[in-house]
């Protein structure tokens, strides 16, 4: 709990020290924010108790997942408390991807609101695209935002940019091992809490029961299959490029924990160089395997009937680490997961940040529970909520040591790169080392493209 405790200190001094170094060293940028926006004198966001921009409508742009469902659904007593009404636009990723895109560069102002991904973070607020929030916050009811009871790395990673906060979280999710809690108490085995005891544990369970592999992830090429590496490389010693941006893909951190991914494929079902995110959580809800590395958000699969045989025979904890030289565990959980933030030629600045507060609230959060969980502490924190939901105690665990992939323009071309190595050096077209060394290379021309790396 003092763990806890402090990064909720924590939180709160980092939004007072945004709020100071805004103000200091970007007086100008801070000026302009005020001219474009129009609020009440004594006026506080979050308190409900007037209705300035009764009338107006708002249109919102969220990824086509549950939890923007939920809001949706909820809405009207949204419109209810402010006169406020909101058009939800929920886009499938790649759709909500491209007309972002075109919207934000060309200042349309068609969204009031945009759903932003964690690894858009630096495009979005470095382009100017959105604008930062501290000057909303000063304005808004404390008790209602309550700053401080999101979880600081979450806020950290998805709604922060050069020391500014442009958003705020909406949806998050963390990698962590799922197991079958019902095998590991048959056959008296320890839950691993490092990559060498996940191997061996995978090796000791493989097909104990008939039918029931040792371990199952995520192996087809593409992002999943590169943000289960990233648990393994960040904790390996590996980075994908070091503080000046020259590429480090292909260090010898990165090429053991490869090495070390590999050697998870003869415990796992056959097929699991095919597997996505639906493919891996179907065979672990099946009881095909005793562990699964995955996504928190996969949990609700498992604990669901029509889904799953495992019900009641599973649980969730934070993911395995690298051990050090002085004994403790080097455990760096993938993080992924969206923001809330207002585009800089939205007409509805105000409105729209009324909405984000209230949708963000930790007396909505609970209610919003059943679809995703939210970012607060008090959400996950609260013993009713994690009986119904196992996930949350490994996620309260997880997401303060959680780490972001990188938040940089190119994201996605670096990502591609990386994906294909991986895909190659899995199913064995090429060595580990090589695959690695030739999307170091990619890497290098990527950055250049982008003025990253001179």
């Amino acid at each position: 709990m003092a763990g806890k405790k402090s990064l909720r200190i924590l939180l709160g001094i980092l939004a007072v020290s945004v709020l100071i170094l805004g103000i200091a060293s970007s007086t100008l940028a801070w000026v302009e924010l005020r001219e474009i926006i129009n609020i009440p004198k004594g006026f506080k966001f979050g308190t409900y108790t007037q209705k300035p921009w009764a009338g107006t409508t708002i249109n919102v742009a969220m990824v086509a997942e549950p939890r923007s469902d939920a809001i949706a659904k909820v809405a009207n007593e949204f419109t209810e408390l402010t006169g406020i009404k909101v058009n939800f636009h929920i886009l499938a990723y790649p759709t909500l991807q491209e007309k972002q895109m075109v919207a934000l560069t060309q200042g349309t102002g068609a969204y009031d609101i945009v759903h932003v991904d964690c690894v858009w973070v630096g495009q979005y607020a470095g382009e100017g695209w959105t604008i930062p929030v501290e000057e909303f916050i000063l304005r808004t009811d404390h008790n209602t935002l309550a700053l401080d009871d999101f979880i600081p790395a979450v806020v950290s990673e998805q709604g922060m940019w050069q020391d500014r906060i442009y958003g705020l979280p909406f949806i998050q999710a963390v990698f962590g091992l799922h197991y079958r809690t019902d095998i590991f108490e048959k056959y008296g085995v320890e839950v691993p809490q490092t990559w060498e005891e996940l191997r061996q544990t995978a090796e000791k369970l493989n097909q104990k029961e008939p039918g029931v592999h040792g371990i199952t992830f995520m192996g087809r090429r593409g992002v999943q299959l590169q943000c289960t590496y990233d648990n393994m490389l960040w904790s390996f010693g590996g980075e994908w490029y070091d503080e000046n941006y020259r590429p480090t893909v292909n260090s010898q951190a990165a090429v053991d924990a490869l090495e070390y991914f590999k050697s998870l494929i003869p415990f796992a079902p056959k097929g699991v160089l095919t597997y996505d995110w639906d493919e891996n959580a179907r065979a672990f809800a099946q009881g095909m395997a005793a562990m699964t590395i995955q996504w928190q958000n996969a949990a609700p699969t498992f604990y669901d009937k029509e889904k799953s045989k495992i019900v009641g025979k599973f649980k969730f904890t934070k993911i395995v680490g690298k051990k050090q030289p002085d004994g403790s565990i080097k455990r760096t959980p993938t993080f992924g997961g969206w923001s809330l933030q207002i585009p800089k030629d939205s007409k509805h600045k105000e409105a729209a940040w009324e909405f984000m507060v209230w949708a963000s609230s930790r007396k909505l959060d609970p209610r919003l529970a059943y679809s995703q969980p939210g970012s607060r502490f008090s959400g996950l924190e609260d013993p009713e909520t994690q009986k119904k939901y196992i996930e949350y105690s490994g996620m309260l665990e997880s997401l303060p040591i959680a780490k972001g992939r990188p938040r940089i323009a190119p994201y996605s071309e670096l990502a591609d790169a990386l994906e294909v190595a991986l895909s190659e050096a899995m199913t064995g077209a090429k060595s580990s080392k090589k695959a690695l060394d030739e999307a170091n290379g990619k890497f290098e021309f990527i950055l250049k493209k982008w003025d990253y790396l001179k």
